[in-house]
């Protein structure tokens, strides 16, 4: 397991490698569902929230100032449902509306103790996302196994973001009995001594439990009061996380889980299926699954996915085409869909491609993959000087400098000076020596 690097792969919309971010338009449109009105109640402006997916194994979570939601992909596989990841949102947004996290970020700033791994990881996470916040958090916090991470709460600031988190829960018209499953089940880890990195930058105690069955005593926990709706496609997130993550596993045991009904079994088992180059049964599955659902956009993604990697181009775009009227003018879709015209030669599939390029980089102005195939888009149209600056964006995400700079070196030797590009490439040098600096 490489700790160190956080890789963001170009050719899979779901990477499984520990420590690197998931792009899913599907988990982070539902997740964006679930919280917005949490945010709303506690003060954040939802239509600026933006949900970073860490593929890793642990139940974690932080937020950061600037709307940043960050979760480990532990923590929605593992939760019970989707009310108990709304607790867990609440209670982090109540540190950051307590203003908790400032302090921690100055001891940050101050300390000797941030590891070298989490000073090589940290300024990846701030690279990609733009947040030296997350930087910190995950230098202090993620990979510090020791007592106390540095990130972490004194049980008084627990208690604040613990009492407004029930109040956003409340005034948003959410349950409460999420947060207290997710609680009792730290607990329960505690018990049988599993290590956490949760409970390591955040103290459990069971007052925290019996104070928060108190905030929920007008609620039957007993029944389930989650919606409905929610819950299920929560479930379906749930299921496609489990079957990139552990295909081989999956294929085993997922028709004896309990948790899923038919059709989210059916959706692991269609990525399983096609991750263990089971094409046929895959797309079977998934077609199962479009007969059923046919306005469900995720479906066809997964299946335009499924065929693009297994050269069906255009059997993949047509289906591609589909997500892109469901959902018009999603960023992910759009560079999906533009990712399958770059490889079906002809200058209008190119134009529309780099079309679509330049419409999600309004919304995805930091995203790796875009700027890679944007290079390779500029290319094919003959336009070497935006191809290479887009190369030297694109390892510029990396962190690779060395080569970022290589490439607006070779660019600006084919670009005319005072022009829009050669602006472009002076404003990412001074960019990268003023972090050099």
């Amino acid at each position: 397991m490489k700790k160190l690097l956080l890789l963001l792969f170009f050719l899979f919309s779901i990477s499984s490698n520990s420590l690197g971010f998931i792009r899913d338009s599907e988990i982070e449109n539902l997740i964006k569902e679930i919280v917005g009105p949490i945010a709303d109640a506690a003060g954040q402006k939802k239509e600026n929230l933006k949900i970073f997916i860490i593929d890793d194994n642990q139940l974690n979570a932080f937020v950061t100032p600037g709307q940043k939601i960050f979760i480990f992909s532990g923590l929605i596989t593992n939760s019970k449902d989707a009310n108990a990841l709304e607790g867990v949102i609440a209670h982090e947004l109540g540190h950051i509306t307590g203003r908790h996290h400032v302090k921690i970020y100055e001891q940050l700033e101050k300390s000797r103790a941030i590891t070298l791994a989490g000073i090589i990881l940290g300024g990846a996470v701030s690279v990609l996302t733009g947040d030296p916040d997350a930087a910190a958090a995950i230098a202090g916090g993620a990979l510090t196994t020791s007592t106390r991470s540095l990130l972490s709460f004194s049980r008084a600031q627990e208690g604040s973001a613990d009492q407004a988190g029930y109040s956003f829960l409340k005034n948003s018209g959410k349950s409460l009995c999420g947060i207290i499953s997710f609680l009792e089940l730290l607990e329960n880890m505690q018990i049988s001594y599993q290590e956490n990195a949760y409970t390591q930058s955040h103290p459990l105690t069971r007052e925290r439990i019996n104070d928060a069955k108190n905030a929920a005593k007008d609620e039957n926990c007993e029944i389930k009061n989650s919606e409905l709706l929610i819950d299920e496609k929560y479930k379906f997130i749930q299921a496609k996380l489990i079957g990139f993550a552990d295909p081989e596993n999956t294929l085993i045991s997922i028709k004896n889980n309990s948790k899923f009904n038919d059709d989210q079994k059916n959706y692991a088992l269609a990525i399983a299926n096609y991750k263990s180059f089971n094409l046929k049964k895959g797309n079977e599955l998934i077609n199962k699954l479009i007969k059923k659902y046919p306005s469900n956009p995720y479906f066809y993604e997964l299946k335009a996915q499924m065929l693009r990697e297994n050269g069906f181009l255009k059997e993949s775009l047509n289906n591609y085409l589909i997500v892109n009227k469901l959902i018009p003018n999603d960023p992910l879709v759009q560079i999906e869909l533009a990712h399958t015209l770059l490889n079906l030669d002809s200058k209008k599939n190119l134009d529309k491609a780099i079309q679509n390029l330049e419409e999600a980089k309004k919304k995805e102005p930091e995203n790796n993959k875009l700027w890679y195939l944007l290079s390779v888009a500029r290319g094919k149209n003959s336009e070497m000087g935006e191809s290479r600056y887009a190369s030297a964006y694109s390892f510029y995400l990396k962190g690779d400098d060395a080569m970022a700079l290589s490439f607006i070196e070779r660019a600006k030797k084919i670009t005319k000076r005072n022009s829009s590009t050669w602006t472009k490439l002076i404003n990412l040098e001074n960019k990268i020596n003023f972090k050099k600096k």
